[in-house]
């Protein structure tokens, strides 16, 4: 890990001198390192969906989705799945929402809100109405435009100048 894995947010130095910890297994909601060591897994939700470890059902409907098909993007083209899928989140929205943007992650997701918002408002007669406001303290990805978004300094200040436009508002977490 330390010669040849770039690890998000980590200070890489940190690690001359020690080892990287190193997971090796999850079950449920705790993930165990290398000497057997358990953790609430309370990271997962950044980066998928948290539906638990060692989920055999879960990983032998992957399994057979991967056979029939491992990827499709959905540019031009759909997939029986995507659409049951589509069809099945869509029953949760509100009103008269009723279609499904899928993406690879949450920076995707929230780039591709932030476009679609700009380019409805440039179709409707509206184009300056670009800007947008999140709150401080808030995580929203690592990609250039949501890391703009992103109300955290400490993470994006190496980075900077980053996409304009973008304003905080105070976090109402009480505590």
């Amino acid at each position: 890990a330390r010669d040849h894995l770039w690890m998000h947010f980590t200070r890489m130095g940190a690690y001359a001198d020690a080892d990287v910890p190193l997971i090796v297994r999850g079950e449920g909601a705790y993930i165990y390192d290398a000497n057997g060591k358990r953790y609430l897994d309370a990271l997962a939700g950044l980066f998928v969906s948290q539906l638990g470890h060692g989920r055999a059902d879960l990983a032998e409907v992957a399994a057979k989705q991967a056979r029939e098909l491992a990827f499709m993007p959905l540019w031009s083209y759909a997939h029986p799945t995507a659409i049951q899928l589509a069809e099945k989140v869509a029953s949760y929205a509100p009103g008269d929402l009723n279609r499904v943007f899928f993406t690879s992650g949450g920076g995707e997701a929230v780039e591709t809100a932030w476009k679609l918002a700009k380019n409805y408002f440039k179709l409707t007669g509206k184009p300056m109405k670009h800007k947008v406001i999140s709150r401080a303290i808030a995580y929203h990805g690592t990609t250039h435009g949501a890391l703009s978004i992103t109300g955290l300094p400490g993470l994006k200040q190496q980075f900077e100048p980053l996409v304009p436009s973008t304003f905080r508002v105070p976090n109402t977490n009480f505590y």
